[in-house]
């Protein structure tokens, strides 16, 4: 290759299917990657993918899997005269003219497929599995779901670069925008979780965590940050019957600009998810200046250090406590900001988009 730049495309049709963390990851290594001389980003989706009146879901994913899958995505790899293809996402190929990387962030159809359907499990397992097979290079983002990925299809952990995601420069501490919170509902002090609506993320324990709360006095609402997922009825439903429901705000999918507003305002950032490949929330919560509650299991110990306070997602009166005791304590919250803005500062996308470069000359050089 010498000292010319790597040409390397970038697949990001997941970016249509994904509006969560897969997505945020991709569009920020993204941006990273074009900022860099030493390669040459070639975004690449399938065509019409991205606009509401191409044919509609079903038809976009039949033309996907029928379609862009087996065939195109390789054509068009060949017609761009790229020197490789990164799937951000296990969204791969059938077969690839050049060197393949994918990015897979956990095991989660093996470790616990009762949190997904029967064919979410079934297609995520293939759809990995490809991806593992034909890859050159694998990245995931922790040790803890390195380990994992490698138990759950069987290979070498070296094949596997871990390279740690960042936190986009806007997730910084600042004034708070009451418009913004008026706009979406929110009124006085309250607590904030973040997540999809789904069981993997334990919205239903920060809900019987603020019931307790509650019924103790406290005296915050919760904002509940989500967009629909598998569990999105049953969430709404656990609000309803909740004695506390009435000082449940749930708002649904919203941007960047809002949420940040949202961080910089809560008094502790909940974040109890019981899975978790990496947890792109905490981080970016810390780097708004939040004092951040999160379960100590899977990447998140990794993730967040000695900066935040931790409890198993499973003990409702342990989430209860530490909420409680970080919303309820100006001087505990101030040394966690500091502990959690040194924490978030070591996780950036230059640092991470200098990796992914590395992980890409790696899979060109052995191909």
């Amino acid at each position: 290759m010498g000292g010319r730049a790597l040409r390397a495309g970038l697949e990001l049709t997941l970016c249509e299917l994904d509006r969560g963390g897969t997505a945020r990851a991709a569009e920020g290594l993204q941006r990273a990657l074009a900022t860099r001389d030493d390669v040459e980003v070639v975004p690449i989706a399938q065509p019409g993918a991205a606009r509401p009146g191409s044919g509609g879901r079903i038809a976009r994913g039949l033309a996907r899997e029928l379609s862009w899958l087996p065939a195109r995505l390789a054509l068009q790899s060949r017609r761009l005269g790229l020197d490789l293809l990164h799937c951000p996402g296990p969204l791969v190929p059938a077969r690839s003219p050049v060197p393949l990387v994918v990015t897979i962030f956990d095991a989660l159809s093996w470790r616990h497929p009762e949190w997904l359907t029967r064919a979410n499990v079934a297609s995520h397992r293939l759809v990995v599995r490809r991806g593992v097979r034909r890859a050159a290079a694998v990245i995931t983002a922790s040790e803890h779901a390195r380990g994992e990925i490698a138990e759950a299809y069987g290979i070498e952990q070296e094949r596997i670069h871990v390279v740690p995601l960042g936190v986009d420069v806007q997730f910084t501490p600042g004034e708070v925008s009451l418009e913004v919170l008026a706009k979406l509902g929110v009124h006085g002090p309250f607590i904030l979780t973040v997540g999809t609506l789904q069981p993997r993320k334990n919205i239903e324990g920060v809900i019987s965590a603020f019931e307790r709360l509650v019924a103790h006095g406290a005296d915050f609402s919760l904002v509940v940050v989500g967009g629909a997922g598998w569990g999105e009825r049953q969430t709404a439903e656990r609000i309803q019957r909740s004695p506390a429901g009435e000082r449940v705000v749930l708002t649904g999918h919203v941007g960047d600009a809002e949420l940040l507003t949202l961080y910089r305002a809560a008094l502790c950032f909940v974040f109890p998810s019981r899975y978790e490949g990496f947890g792109l929330p905490v981080l970016e919560a810390m780097a708004a200046g939040t004092p951040v509650v999160c379960s100590n299991r899977t990447s998140l110990p990794e993730v967040t250090g000695n900066a935040a306070a931790m409890v198993s997602p499973d003990d409702v009166e342990g989430l209860e406590s530490a909420a409680g005791r970080v919303a309820s304590s100006p001087e505990l919250r101030a040394v966690m900001v500091e502990h959690g803005l040194a924490q978030a500062a070591r996780f950036t996308w230059e640092r991470c988009a200098a990796q992914t470069v590395e992980v890409y000359r790696a899979a060109v050089s052995a191909a």
